[in-house]
């Protein structure tokens, strides 16, 4: 289900022509840390965002990291958010996690449980900070906006 919000964040938002070095570049996709996915992730290879094929990627420092659209930062990373924003903040990239209070401390997305369904809060704050202007539609569906 978190794969399916991804994906759909990622059709309502728009980036910076600069996020992409040339027309043919691919959507880039990462997973930071230990990946909660397992297999469910490697279906979204076979979509578009943007009408750009979907890549992959599982960045290991911050220069791979800034490749990224959307980045999922997972829990093993708590320690490290931080660090991971303040080499991230300001570049066209939204950046999604489950870690409680993650919005607040300048992710795009966190994922929440509000009576026992799955949402999520945005801080659109930051997204513009990175370039990204997310589209009202999907506003409307946060559990909150920062």
């Amino acid at each position: 289900l978190k794969a399916a919000f991804i994906l759909n964040f990622s059709k309502f938002t728009t980036w910076p022509e600069e996020a992409f070095g040339q027309s043919q570049d691919s959507f880039n996709f990462c997973v930071v840390g230990e990946d909660p996915f397992g297999t469910t992730l490697s279906g979204l290879e076979s979509k578009k965002v943007g009408g750009r094929n979907i890549e992959l990627l599982y960045p290991d420092s911050p220069a791979e990291q800034k490749r990224c659209h959307v980045m999922f930062v997972s829990k093993s990373e708590m320690g490290k958010l931080g660090q991971l924003q303040q080499a991230t903040s300001g570049y066209p990239l939204a950046t999604v996690s489950d870690i409680r209070g993650f919005s607040r401390r300048g992710g795009t997305f966190e994922f929440v449980t509000r009576a026992g369904r799955l949402s999520f809060i945005v801080n659109n704050n930051q997204a513009k900070k990175n370039g990204l202007q997310i589209n009202a539609s999907l506003l409307n569906l946060a559990a909150q906006v920062l």
